[in-house]
């Protein structure tokens, strides 16, 4: 738990707290320049290499993808559900950012503290797959007003052809240069959305403290309740159960921040959800290891 805390997550913070005072330094500052970048070359590159060097039996795949489709869809209802009878309100950005988890920069290093190198083939390969569905289904819930335009938006965004051609060139040789290039590209994805969220929690409003809340409930309890059930549905192997139900637990995604800056829904209520689900996560971790 310790190591948890120490190496994962309290990077994570001294990032977030950078921004934080970058913003109150400067107020005028904006990001949305930053999440450009890291929307249309940054995350590609990073999703790219990881996705390139990852091997799974297609039964195990299966398993993944399924689950994850699961969890993704059952999070969003459960996030409709509460919008409707508890914040009164719709909010995109509050569906979003209680639906997808931080399956990458947190995920993987807690799946290999916990469970070694064998749990890190399916934790990337789960956040492959969200990644996907994230940018795909993930669109569509910020878009649904004008379905044509959200799916023209889907066809613009570079990590879905960054996945399919990770697929069909991982037995094609690229020179060295070219790799370490595209996997540094991918390794700056972190630290400058990290930034970017602070600068935005500088300027949050009393009035998101509940979105806040909520979302960070859904993302936990939801994720973990949607992860078991779909688990057991798909009769997922033993470890690869341990690890899906790890993945759908962990706090938002701060690439929830990026789609919604860019597409302008409410990039404020994702950033809070993001830091108030990361700073509550080292309790939920303790409760969660009860379980798995």
């Amino acid at each position: 738990m310790g190591n948890v805390i120490l190496n994962v997550i309290l990077p994570l913070y001294l990032l977030i707290f950078s921004g934080f005072l970058i913003g109150k330094l400067n107020p005028k500052l904006k990001t949305d320049t930053i999440s450009f970048i890291v929307l249309y070359l940054f995350a590609p590159a990073l999703i790219f290499t990881s996705f390139r060097n990852i091997e799974i039996s297609l039964h195990n795949l299966s398993c993944i993808t399924f689950t994850a489709l699961g969890v993704f869809l059952g999070v969003f209802f459960l996030s409709l559900i509460v919008e409707t009878f508890f914040l009164k309100r719709k909010n995109e950005a509050f569906e979003i950012s209680s639906t997808v988890m931080n399956a990458g920069y947190l995920g993987i290093p807690l799946i290999y503290l916990m469970f070694g190198d064998n749990g890190i083939p399916y934790a990337i390969t789960f956040m492959v797959v969200m990644a996907v569905l994230h940018f795909t289904l993930g669109i569509f819930i910020l878009q649904r007003e004008n379905l044509k335009e959200g799916l023209v938006s889907v066809l613009k965004i570079p990590l879905i052809y960054a996945v399919i051609f990770a697929f069909f060139t991982k037995d094609v040789f690229i020179p060295q240069g070219i790799e370490k290039v595209i996997k540094l590209a991918g390794d700056a994805t972190l630290p400058l959305m990290l930034v970017s969220i602070g600068i935005s929690l500088s300027r949050i409003k009393p009035s998101e403290i509940a979105f806040s809340f909520w979302g960070t409930v859904l993302r936990f309890l939801g994720g973990f309740f949607t992860a078991v059930l779909f688990t057991a549905l798909f009769n997922c192997p033993d470890l690869i159960k341990k690890v899906l139900i790890v993945q759908s637990s962990l706090p938002s995604a701060i690439l929830n921040y990026v789609l919604c800056e860019r597409f302008n829904k409410s990039p404020e209520v994702a950033a809070s959800i993001i830091f108030v689900s990361t700073l509550l996560f080292p309790i939920w971790l303790i409760i969660l290891g009860i379980f798995v």
